[in-house]
């Protein structure tokens, strides 16, 4: 079964620490696979590593109580199966930003995936994400268009140590969208931060 953020936030809260916590391992394991980058993070203890963790976990719930992130999710019988995560911008002319499908192991190779996403476009007037230009053809078949080529964000916009991780990545975008969409990256400052843990 998959929510999406119109039902109620109940269930959605039951596994929102799972997912916050989920997410953020994610984004520090894509930290760790930037060069300049690397070396700090690969002499965390233990006890840093969840201190990072924590910080990135609250970074996100911070986006998700101000209604900034949305998650949906599939599960059923008190079993996650998996989520979507996607930003939101009050501006109306802005689209939403999908960050991040996952199905959890045990459940992939179902369509969970497909299931999420197609949830994601259903829902939103105007969806777009960021993805490896050898899957356009993927996000093309569930109905979206290649809208051209990210440009990340300046060093001198605050993005010096995160941008070449969304270097060389297409948008993708629902029919008819066009325009910006909030997405979601870590700035110098959020990075700086985590280092000094």
């Amino acid at each position: 079964m998959t929510q999406l953020p119109e039902a109620p936030q109940d269930i959605v809260e039951t596994f929102l620490p799972t997912i916050l916590e989920n997410d953020a391992k994610g984004i520090l394991s894509d930290l760790l696979g930037q060069p300049g980058l690397a070396m700090h993070f690969m002499g965390f203890s233990e006890a840093q590593t969840m201190q990072a963790i924590r910080h990135v976990v609250g970074i996100l719930e911070e986006c998700y109580r101000a209604g900034h992130l949305k998650i949906a999710v599939s599960h059923e019988d008190g079993r996650l199966y998996g989520y979507a995560m996607f930003f939101v911008h009050p501006e109306p002319t802005m689209s939403r930003y999908l960050h991040k499908i996952f199905v959890f192991k045990p459940y992939r190779g179902h369509g969970l995936g497909s299931q999420l996403l197609r949830g994601v476009l259903d829902y939103s007037q105007g969806t777009s994400l960021l993805c490896s230009h050898d899957l356009i053809p993927f996000y093309e078949r569930a109905g979206m268009e290649f809208k051209g080529s990210f440009a990340p964000p300046s060093a001198q916009q605050g993005f010096a140590l995160t941008r070449d991780m969304y270097a060389d990545l297409a948008i993708m975008g629902s029919p008819g969208t066009e325009g910006a969409s909030p997405v979601f990256m870590l700035n110098d400052d959020d990075i700086k931060q985590l280092l000094i843990i």
